[in-house]
């Protein structure tokens, strides 16, 4: 089992890999989520929650604890989404395995797979 602060610090990466990551890959992101969503990460083991804002391509500031309303909700262990952060585990094949939840519209969650 991983660490609250490992998690925390993987968790900022993806942050600031999609930060830069450059516009096109910005703009593709804005185009399949339009509006802005709140996206809130349970980490099951560790009993932790984070939440940011996503617009416009960009996710927002890095949070602790539970978001005011959440539109995207996904739950995994920390081992789980610290290996689909690094690459190393398919978001998709996580989901459909039960090994990862996601609670999003069913437009939210086709959005996702086109990025996973």
């Amino acid at each position: 089992m991983s660490t609250k602060k490992q998690v925390k610090a993987k968790l900022q990466e993806m942050v600031d890999r999609l930060d830069g990551a450059g516009e096109d890959v910005q703009r593709g992101l804005a185009r399949a989520l339009a509006n802005p969503r709140t996206i809130q990460i349970e980490v099951t083991d560790l009993d932790v929650s984070y939440w940011t804002k996503l617009e416009g391509g960009r996710m927002g500031a890095l949070k602790e604890g539970s978001a005011p309303s959440v539109d995207i909700r996904m739950r995994a262990k920390s081992d789980d989404l610290i290996a689909m952060i690094d690459g190393e585990l398919g978001l998709m094949s996580s989901f459909l395995s039960g090994r990862v939840r996601i609670d999003a519209s069913l437009s939210d969650l086709m959005a996702l797979r086109k990025l996973a």
